[in-house]
């Protein structure tokens, strides 16, 4: 019998997290309805080992996979690859999910047919424990049409879950860096006509490690790594935008996404050590993005901060650097 949903988990080096999240699918209203997929991208530590334990004792619900350090966006490639059940989703290694909603949650994927399920999640503070959930902004649904919700619709990569046949027939394809969460939201909306909007909260997502990808320090580091995707997203709405079949509400949901994205990136820039080299990659960044579309550098440019630096040639550029500086500072 297929399973409701196949699970993709990231592992890297996650030794101290992964019993916590594998146990969460520990349930008599869980384990014979998923696939647990945990990729260990070249892992370490013991985080192998304890995987194939999980997979010996429950080997239909945990299925370890193996490969080289590629990167988190290779460990969704390959769980997109192996996965066979009706729904897919991701959860991080040193995340977990809501056992007690879990079940009801399945409920729903076994009687949607939607291309798309949102649900709730949860941050959780690592250091304190302190719990703050995040409700999706649209009322619980069933099947509706996504054009009716997307100009409300917030949803972040741990709300989502997609059919995994829109995924596999659309060749959905991530690149193996980080800051791919935005392409696994983003690069299967052209396909979503329908959404299911769950009531559960499912994702628990841990917040305050020093080694997240969206940790300051990070994200100056990996720089590179967030200007490619923000590029490839640029490149697949441009591809929307004038593939003959785009729907207005549609593109404007990706617009508003890929908007996001790039205040992050100028935000990398306006906090960078090298102001001078910081300044001409953010003129590179807007120059990029009108090459790419018109509307979607209006969108971008109609945040205050892009605003303030492109009329004024980037002159403004110093200034505003110095403020987000100490705002990041204030945190």
């Amino acid at each position: 019998m297929q399973k409701v949903l196949s699970v993709s988990v990231a592992a890297y080096n996650v030794e101290k997290f992964i019993e916590q999240c594998l146990d969460s699918f520990i349930d008599p209203a869980i384990l014979d309805r998923v696939e647990v997929l945990v990729t260990d991208d070249g892992s370490k530590d013991r985080t192998s080992e304890i995987v194939s334990a999980y997979e010996k004792k429950y080997p239909g619900t945990f299925r370890l996979i193996s490969q080289k350090n590629a990167g988190p966006g290779s460990t969704v490639n390959s769980g997109i690859k192996h996965a066979t059940g009706k729904y897919f989703r991701m959860v991080d290694g040193d995340d977990w999910v809501n056992t007690a909603q879990m079940g009801a949650f399945l409920d729903i994927l076994e009687k949607t047919n939607a291309d798309m399920v949102c649900a709730d999640h949860c941050c959780v503070d690592h250091e304190t424990g302190q719990k703050k959930e995040e409700k999706t902004n649209v009322a619980p649904c069933m099947d509706v049409p996504f054009s009716s919700v997307c100009d409300q619709l917030t949803v972040p990569m741990h709300n989502v879950t997609y059919r995994t046949d829109i995924l596999q027939k659309n060749n959905i394809h991530l690149d193996n860096c980080f800051y791919t969460d935005a392409e696994y939201l983003l690069y299967p909306i052209p396909y979503v006509k329908t959404v299911t909007v769950a009531p559960q909260t499912i994702y628990m997502y841990r917040v305050s490690l020093s080694t997240q990808s969206m940790n300051i320090n990070s994200l100056q580091r990996n720089c590179a790594m967030h200007e490619l995707v923000l590029g490839h997203l640029s490149d697949a709405y441009a591809a929307y935008e004038n593939s003959g079949t785009s729907e207005p509400k549609i593109a404007a949901f990706l617009r508003r996404n890929i908007a996001r994205i790039a205040g992050m990136q100028l935000f990398i820039y306006l906090t960078a050590e090298d102001g001078k080299k910081a300044k001409q990659a953010a003129k590179a960044m807007t120059q990029m993005l009108k090459s790419k579309s018109e509307t979607l550098y209006a969108e971008v440019n109609s945040a205050k901060s892009f605003k303030l630096l492109t009329s004024s040639d980037f002159l403004l550029f110093p200034v505003l650097s110095a403020a987000k500086k100490r705002e990041a500072a204030n945190g």
